[in-house]
């Protein structure tokens, strides 16, 4: 029996489930099964997709790159893509 450590809460993903789960904080014993008594939440993998899609609707997921990044982001990426042409191109080769 190994010495328990603080565990202080929060989601992690239980393979052995299929589900990700919310665990509430406390002290923990490494390599032991969480007691279902110290489970909030069970969300099973087959309903994350649906769960995604509901907060991105009700706006708690929000787009990470909106259109003025996206922009800025394409205009680096063509000129790399024109430096890099210029080399290949122009390169003598021996």
């Amino acid at each position: 029996m190994s010495e328990k450590t603080w565990f202080p809460g929060g989601w992690i993903a239980d393979v052995s489930q299929r589900a990700i789960l919310h665990i509430k904080a406390g002290y923990r014993e490494p390599g032991v099964t969480i007691p279902t008594e110290d489970v909030d939440i069970s969300i099973p993998d087959t309903d994350i997709v649906g769960l995604v899609s509901i907060l991105e609707a009700r706006g708690y997921i929000k787009p990470r790159l909106d259109e003025r990044l996206r922009v800025e982001d394409l205009k680096i990426t063509h000129r790399l893509l024109d430096i890099i042409e210029k080399q290949v191109l122009w390169e003598p080769h021996p």
